[in-house]
């Protein structure tokens, strides 16, 4: 069975350096002088213990002691990620089957698998076989980290499927909290509040309760559930032209609602429109298309950058701009996750949406460098 340690806390003590906690099962395992590793590849050291004395939850009586371990390492950083191993890292790829031979892979899935699997182990997943309580996992023998690339998953579908793939020894890469984190926009909005387009929401999919929280606001807005707008149907589900315009205001917000169905997720999220560089209009849907740039963050750091429409991006990108993508990921509590960002109509870049990474499409990014991007980290 793989080795592999949850960072639930880190912090520094002066003159002594950096102190994890992890998830208890994981402690019993770890001993002192043991060797470690992030999931980029660096090597640490454990050099000593510390208890830690930590608030408690409601099953708790009291405070609560809890194990820390020193965690060095030569070059004096910190672990990129939330997740150590006794072994140095190998990632492995579970794939959305198709849902009617799950021995094959999804079609949309098909050119990301053939580059994935000449490198990495790649195992597929049957979510219809999953949800009707028989063996799901075909393809690849696999343990250890793994990322799941397939359709969008619901948080407790998430939840689920962790749980169950921990016991077969698969740990994917992302916790169901750090999937939920970046899934629904109200779990990551106020860490970044600053930085992207002033939002509110309710928790429910009824008008009366978005419309108490308009207030005497005005002007443009778009509408969207906690994970998906209708952008492609942008004048009828998506664009709101003035939110102070109750007529307009209720039309967009009741056909959205009711054309997310059963896709609708948590509650009614109104983002402020904001005009952007535009670079052409979608030649179905009519939606203003922006210079847009979609982020993978892998362990702390940026895995690589697409344009969001128009493929690789080479040179478009400043190195100041660079460096304000860099410190948004330096907030980031999550092991892979997608960031979109957006150019202004001013010429500033402004954060649009931060995705779960395992569940985020490639956009207009190839699937050779996407997949060759890992391999630098992993010493492939």
């Amino acid at each position: 069975m793989i080795e592999v340690y949850r960072i639930i806390d880190r912090f520094t003590i002066t003159d002594k350096g950096f102190v994890y906690s992890f998830e208890t099962k994981a402690v019993q395992s770890l001993k002192l002088n043991d060797i470690v590793y992030d999931l980029q590849g660096n090597e640490f050291q454990v050099s000593g213990v510390e208890m830690i004395r930590r608030a408690p939850n409601q099953a708790d009586n009291g405070s609560v002691n809890q194990q820390g371990f020193f965690i060095q390492s030569k070059s004096g950083k910190q672990a990129m990620g939330s997740i150590l191993l006794k072994k140095k890292p190998t990632i492995h790829f579970l794939f959305s089957s198709d849902p009617l031979n799950f021995r094959k892979v999804d079609s949309d899935y098909l050119e990301e698998y053939t580059y994935a699997s000449k490198n990495y182990d790649c195992a597929l997943f049957s979510l219809e076989r999953f949800e009707e309580g028989k063996s799901f996992i075909f393809g690849d023998s696999i343990q250890g980290i793994t990322i799941y690339r397939g359709w969008m998953l619901s948080v407790d579908e998430y939840r689920r499927l962790y749980v169950e793939l921990l016991s077969k020894g698969i740990y994917l890469i992302n916790t169901p909290e750090e999937y939920e984190r970046y899934h629904h926009l109200p779990n990551w909005y106020q860490s970044f509040e600053g930085e992207t387009f002033e939002s509110f929401w309710s928790t429910s999919d009824k008008l009366e309760d978005i419309e108490k929280k308009v207030g005497d606001k005005q002007g443009a807005f778009i509408v969207k559930d906690y994970v998906k707008s209708r952008k492609h149907e942008w004048y009828d589900a998506c664009y709101i032209d003035n939110i102070a315009n109750q007529v307009n205001f209720r039309e967009i917000v009741t056909n959205f609602v009711k054309r997310q169905g059963s896709q609708f997720v948590g509650g009614i999220v109104l983002r402020k429109y904001e005009k952007l560089n535009y670079i052409g209009f979608h030649d179905k849907s009519g939606m203003p298309i922006a210079e847009e740039y979609r982020i993978f963050v892998y362990a702390g750091e940026i895995l690589i950058i697409g344009d969001y429409w128009n493929g690789n991006t080479d040179g478009y990108l400043s190195s100041s701009e660079t460096a304000w993508i860099r410190s948004i990921v330096q907030k980031v509590n999550s092991n892979f996750v997608t960031i979109d960002v957006a150019r202004k109509e001013d010429g500033s870049l402004i954060l649009m949406e931060f995705g779960d990474g395992q569940v985020s499409g490639l956009q207009e990014l190839g699937e050779k460098e996407f997949y060759a991007a890992f391999a630098p980290l992993l010493s492939i």
